[in-house]
């Protein structure tokens, strides 16, 4: 097992500083070795969130990985001097599921709808072979935090997976995955939200040059306006005023080689 990975602070979140080879290389050694724990991955939505949730910001940053899921998470790591790369969710479920390791392992998905959900377990089969598949549930629509029945956590153990992929969104999967990893002391959990739709084709991604200027998130709220509009017309302004107070606050070019927020 290698040192863990450094993180540097955006908003008191401690966000990994990894490359799609790295991240990809902690989840593999955990989930094969059987040591446990939650990724999770973020953007503006999760550093903005963070400020009024506490909860949310202690879980980020006891999570194995916090993966810098946005373009302005890449920035504000380079700018105080980490090589970091974006990782997003769904690229990263997608190179994982490429990856001939993920064969030795068992892939348990959670989240979506069942039509959906469906269409991720025929995917993934295709791709990591059935023996490789745990099983799948697609939870009914609640409030975050709310718990589990035991009954789904007893169903889930008895599958026995290596890996499971929680699709909810957040805050919902990361408060799923904080409170329930204990359950599955030999599993790594990751909260990959959105991704669930496009690995399943449900919906399309952004070109890569919006994605390279960090406007994915335009092309999301046009793709969901009245769903999206509303969170991202909060969200936008809040991580701006964020990344300025950290440059106020001389934050930026120093490089940071610690585990936890700065």
């Amino acid at each position: 097992m290698g040192l863990p990975l450094a993180r540097y602070g955006f908003g008191g979140v401690g966000m990994s500083c990894v490359d799609m080879r790295s991240a990809l290389d902690t989840f593999f050694d955990h989930a094969a070795h059987g040591r446990g724990g939650y990724i999770a991955c973020t953007c503006t939505h999760g550093i903005v969130e963070s400020q009024r949730d506490e909860r949310l910001r202690q879980i980020l940053n006891q999570s194995l990985l916090t993966l810098p899921d946005g373009m302005p998470t890449v920035w504000v790591g380079r700018l105080k001097g980490m090589p970091v790369r974006r990782v997003t969710a769904p690229d990263f479920l997608e190179a994982a599921m490429r990856d001939p390791r993920a064969r030795g392992l068992r892939h348990f998905f959670y989240g979506a709808a069942p039509r959906t959900l469906e269409r991720i377990v025929a995917r993934a089969a295709r791709m990591v072979g059935a023996p490789a598949i745990a099983g799948s549930y697609s939870p009914p629509l609640r409030a975050a935090g709310a718990p589990e029945d035991d009954a789904v956590i007893e169903r889930i153990a008895a599958a026995r997976p290596d890996v499971i992929w929680v699709g909810l969104g957040l805050p919902k999967q990361e408060y799923w995955m904080a409170r329930y990893a204990a359950s599955f002391p030999s599993a790594v959990l990751l909260g990959v939200g959105a991704a669930f739709d496009w690995f399943a084709g449900a919906q399309p991604r952004a070109p890569q040059w919006l994605q390279f200027l960090g406007l994915e998130w335009l092309h999301r709220v046009a793709s969901e306006p009245r769903r999206l509009w509303p969170r991202y017309r909060e969200v936008v302004p809040k991580a701006l005023g964020i990344m300025c107070r950290e440059l106020a606050l001389g934050g930026f070019a120093k490089r940071r080689h610690h585990s936890g927020a700065a």
